[in-house]
């Protein structure tokens, strides 16, 4: 490439030319637009030949006043010549032949190979450009305009901006210190000091031209909303990172807490087919385990401080009292498939405990034993009328089956002890609605239910029992609900004190209420001040346990029996003996009621705290001479009058949850099946005072599958047991043979050191392993209750 220097006249009109461009407010378009004037061309030399000093110093659409070495002016313009130097420029800047460099502080003659004489002459030796070819291209307008800008420019400004012909992505530019211009065929580069680019290399990037100057040219507010989100990216991954390390690290006490199996639940809302562990798909074992049980026990709310918000934690203190997990396990022979479903089914009361940051009990007595974290105050607040929805209550203590609810009995009702049905889809397990049971029927009003309602297969009715608390007593309930009275209908009513009745019995003839012994510390006031049912009442060991014997025939109470005090949850069986003229009522029982006020979360979570739930036994209650009693029963008569129950206990071995052939319900059986502890099983024939039941006493939940046989109390228990598996509630499904332990055991037990839960299925005769399938998520320890759909 061939370097030619601009003349010291050339640049000094350079100079000048620029020095009144900067003085118009209007520069940068006179230089883009501007036509030549008549007074800024000068004559053309001889052969078209032009000098570089006049190719500065007549630019296209600039006005310089050049003089020439004699120093007389030219007075009249050359229309044909301006355009002629134009195309010589053009010429030599498109084919490459010399860079022009019009740098500040480079007026002097570097390059001897380009210097021209004074008198516009070619120095000798030199080459003379040959006249535009007429088919070559022209130059763009951004070159053009690059070459019209002199270097004497002000330290603010650059060549490019605010150009009318922006070139690359941003028009907002700094000035450089040096800018140079190199041509090749067809391309135009344009770099910055200290940039050595490569002719012909492709075209720099705007921020290769020149540094973005933020202090005078970024609009400080757009500057601002930058800086606010690259703020909030920092934050977000800052929250991130730190929910990771979350995931990825466990503090002792939340493993403590995951290996109790008492922290929130997964739920599985779409099914998802087993996988099985163990064993083979039992043969001909058709239906679906439905079973509920506590699946959220802590609930996250924000409280706002002086500063910032903070979070706290809502935890319930009773097992009774947590929010429900429904699960569904479907059995299907023919495919040979066993599918999972679960579902969280008080989403809404969830949302409003966060809301309220606690429980804003619709009544009395609507907790078991959990702080509601509300002030006295709230008492004095008038309260919107409460309209439960669907998701709105906590119906967790027992499952029933093809309830008639909203004209349909194809449900699945889920209750709790204050009154609530919640109706659920048999196939999605999605809420219906929740039903209270005075929108049954208005005479079905109520403050306390029992949970577990008695179903009678043959007259396909469900019985529950309601009280209403009152000031100085309580109403007893006993109601019915049918296909063929969906509306339902009050069986029999009485009055006693306040009790915590989770269940009852039935027989063909007879429905037996056990009333325990409870007083109300207080009074009828007392009662109504308080939202936990195990703070208000008090069980009371010096008064009797009443059991009242209604007459379905006749719809009222038939008679009264009275047994020295005890506490049961669960009610395994009642038999009718209409020879013998008594009933027989089988149940669990405990010394009182220290099984509920035990069952406490923070409690239960602590597996090396010297905690124990209380054993019980099997204890079997007679009823003689109902029939001869109903004729001397008065209602309200005194104790001394009352006929007593007489007690036996049937097995010394401690169990729970309970369960027997359906089949056998309401007639005599052998064979019974619940959950239990190892140690206190091999204790126990030596009594609650032995090392080996006082060392068994440190069990803190159930570990074990027991079958016992209450026929023969020499026959030993069959266990199922694994180590660290902790079994829910076991189900007797029956095969089609009439011996009554053909069939399966079927439940769902927690492992506490895999964190994870299985389905067991065990034949109930040999009370072996049939199968083990891990389920898709862990479901917590349950004192809830199960059904099988057949």
């Amino acid at each position: 490439m061939v370097r030619k220097k601009p003349t010291k006249a050339a640049s000094s009109a350079a100079k000048e030319s620029v020095e009144q461009s900067t003085e118009s407010e209007q520069t940068q378009q006179q230089v883009s637009t501007a036509p030549p004037a008549d007074d800024s061309t000068k004559e053309s030399p001889k052969d078209g030949a032009v000098s570089n000093d006049d190719a500065v110093a007549a630019e296209p659409g600039s006005t310089p006043n050049v003089e020439k070495d004699t120093g007389a002016k030219s007075d009249t313009s050359n229309t044909s010549s301006t355009k002629n130097q134009r195309g010589q420029i053009d010429s030599m800047l498109a084919d490459g032949l010399q860079e022009v460099d019009i740098s500040e502080g480079n007026s002097g003659d570097s390059n001897p190979r380009t210097k021209v004489s004074s008198d516009d002459t070619p120095a000798q030796g030199t080459k003379q450009d040959a006249p535009r070819s007429p088919g070559r291209r022209p130059l763009s307008p951004n070159a053009i305009s690059i070459m019209r800008t002199s270097s004497k420019l002000p330290a603010t400004s650059h060549p490019l901006q605010d150009s009318e012909h922006d070139v690359g992505p941003s028009s907002s530019v700094s000035t450089p210190k040096r800018v140079s211009f190199e041509s090749t065929a067809g391309r135009i580069s344009v770099t910055n000091q200290g940039s050595h680019r490569t002719p012909g290399t492709a075209p720099a990037n705007r921020s290769d031209i020149a540094e973005v100057s933020e202090s005078e040219e970024d609009d400080p507010f757009e500057a601002q909303e930058e800086e606010n989100r690259r703020r909030f990216r920092l934050a977000e991954q800052r929250r991130l990172q730190k929910e990771q390390l979350a995931q990825k690290c466990v503090s002792p006490e939340e493993m403590e807490t995951m290996r109790s199996g008492l922290y929130n639940a997964r739920e599985s809302p779409n099914p998802i087919e087993l996988r099985v562990l163990n064993g083979s798909f039992p043969d001909g074992l058709r239906g679906s385990l439905v079973m509920v049980g506590p699946g959220r026990f802590d609930i996250s709310y924000n409280v706002q401080g002086e500063l910032e918000q903070s979070t706290r934690v809502f935890t319930f203190g009773n097992l009774m009292d947590a929010l429900p997990l429904l699960t569904k396990i479907t059995f299907d022979p023919n495919a040979k498939t066993i599918v999972h479903r679960s579902r969280l089914i008080a989403k809404h009361m969830a949302g409003r405990i966060q809301s309220e940051h606690g429980i804003n009990a619709k009544h009395p007595g609507s907790l078991y034993m959990s702080d509601s974290n509300q002030t006295v105050l709230t008492k004095f607040i008038p309260r919107p009328t409460y309209h439960p929805t669907a998701e709105g209550d906590c119906c967790s203590q027992s499952v029933q089956l093809f309830v008639p609810l909203q004209g349909s009995s194809q449900n699945i009702v889920c209750t709790n002890h204050t009154g609530a049905l919640q109706n659920i889809d048999p196939v999605d397990l999605r809420p219906r609605a929740v039903v209270e049971t005075k929108a049954i029927n208005k005479a079905f009003a109520c403050t306390l239910s029992s949970p577990h309602m008695q179903y009678d297969s043959d007259t396909r009715e469900h019985f529950t029992v309601l009280q209403d608390v009152g000031f100085r007593s309580t109403t007893y309930s006993v109601v019915s609900i049918s296909e063929a009275h969906p509306n339902g209908y009050v069986v029999a009513t009485f009055s006693a004190q306040a009790s915590v009745l989770h269940s009852f019995s039935i027989t063909q003839d007879y429905i037996i209420v056990p009333v325990y012994p409870y007083e109300v510390p207080v009074g009828g006031p007392g009662y109504r001040w308080s939202d936990s049912l195990l703070e208000t009442l008090e069980f009371d060991r010096s008064q009797y346990v009443l059991f009242y014997v209604i007459s379905r025939e006749y719809r009222r109470v038939h008679c009264a029996y009275k047994a020295p005090a005890f506490f049961a949850l669960h009610q395994i069986n009642a038999v009718q003996e209409t020879a013998a003229d008594s009933v027989s009522i089988d149940c669990i029982a405990y010394e009182d009621d220290t099984i509920l006020r035990r069952l406490r979360i923070d409690s239960l979570r602590k597996a090396n705290a010297g905690f124990a739930i209380p054993s019980a036994q099997i204890r079997r209650y007679q009823l003689q001479r109902v029939t001869m009693e109903a004729q001397r029963y008065i209602s309200g008569a005194q104790l001394a009058n009352i006929p007593p129950a007489l007690p036996m206990v049937l097995r010394s071995e401690p169990a729970e949850l309970a369960c027997i052939g359906p089949a056998f319900s309401g007639k005599r059986y052998t064979y019974v099946y619940g959950v239990s502890h190892v140690d206190r099983l091999r204790g126990a024939d030596a009594g609650p005072g032995s090392p080996t039941y006082a060392q068994a006493a440190g069990s803190t939940v159930y570990n074990c599958l027991v079958k016992l046989n209450i026929a023969d109390a020499t026959e030993a228990p069959k266990v199922w047991s694994r180590k660290h598996c902790h079994p829910s509630e076991p189900v007797f499904v029956p095969r089609s043979s009439d011996k009554e332990d053909d069939g399966y055991v079927v439940t769902v037990f927690f492992d506490s050191m895999r964190i994870a839960s299985c389905l067991l299925v065990l034949d109930a005769a040999t009370f072996q392993e049939i199968l083990i399938a891990q389920l898709p998520s862990p479901v917590p320890f349950s004192f809830g209750h199960a059904k099988f759909a057949i």
